[in-house]
């Protein structure tokens, strides 16, 4: 009797530590739906304020994006800031506080293909780490391309490549011309 006992205890403490282990983890943030993203360039000569919007209004996997082309005159400096929208609810809710709330968990990374054009941050997070909410775009000489703009969500901003690091919330590309 006491082997059957000792057998049962011990089967139901190997069901206890399977079952315990299968439990989901209630640490995951629910991802937000990112519908629209758009770049708000200035000049910093004051020649150019204005918008220009990424937006997937049915979401991933439906209708391919309207996209505006980012239009820049050569040879100027421009501050850039981003914001975010879920414009699949009515009001609309724009995203970008809580991420700049979140900025120690939140990078933004761009990437430029063939356009004469750089990019610099001009902002950090809350641990003085890179975040570029806000940006410097400087351009050169007439060109055209892209700019890929992906938001990582808890990137490892210590890490020789803290770009490569975390997962993304969102990865939009916008053509680029500059006359």
């Amino acid at each position: 009797m006491k082997k059957m006992m000792l057998k049962l205890s011990f089967f139901t403490l190997l069901l206890t530590l399977v079952f315990a282990a299968c439990k989901k983890d209630k640490k995951e943030t629910e991802q937000e739906n990112i519908t629209t993203v758009v770049v708000h360039l200035t000049a910093t000569d004051g020649s150019l304020d204005q918008e220009f919007e990424w937006n997937d209004a049915d979401g991933p996997g439906g209708n391919a994006p309207d996209i505006q082309t980012i239009a820049l005159a050569a040879g100027k400096t421009y501050t850039c800031h981003l914001h975010v929208y879920d414009r699949s609810q009515s009001p609309a809710e724009d995203i970008t506080e809580e991420i700049e709330a979140e900025s120690a968990a939140h990078l933004f990374v761009f990437s430029v293909s063939t356009a004469n054009l750089q990019i610099a941050d001009a902002d950090t997070d809350d641990n003085g780490k890179p975040f570029r909410l806000e940006t410097t775009w400087t351009s050169g000489a007439a060109s055209s391309g892209s700019v890929n703009i992906v938001l990582k969500h808890e990137p490892d901003k210590s890490a020789a490549d803290p770009n490569a690091t975390g997962e993304t919330d969102f990865d939009v590309t916008f053509p680029v011309t500059i006359q």
